[in-house]
């Protein structure tokens, strides 16, 4: 019995490793990416590439990366859709 205990334990912990060690950028990084690909864009690898240019804290507010924004410009993705992807980045 303490087997099959420790053994449902350990899966149960592999199971919920990915989750514990996914890194903020990846999951910001995918907001970007999904807010552009809901507005009728092409989220390919170009795009992942330029939301890994995550938000600016600026300690008050956060502000979009520029990278992140010419990023998506240079794709021909509008500004009123890159402005607010890279805020979530």
């Amino acid at each position: 019995m303490k087997i099959a205990a420790a053994s449902a334990g350990v899966v149960a912990v592999a199971g919920m490793l990915p989750i514990l060690a996914a890194s903020p950028a990846s999951a910001t990084q995918s907001a970007c990416t999904n807010y552009v690909a809901t507005h009728g864009y092409f989220a390919g690898p170009k795009v992942k590439a330029a939301c890994s240019h995550g938000v600016i804290d600026m300690g008050v507010s956060k502000v979009p990366n520029p990278l992140c924004i010419t990023g998506l410009a240079s794709l021909n993705v509008a500004s009123a859709v890159s402005v607010p992807a890279c805020k979530r980045a």
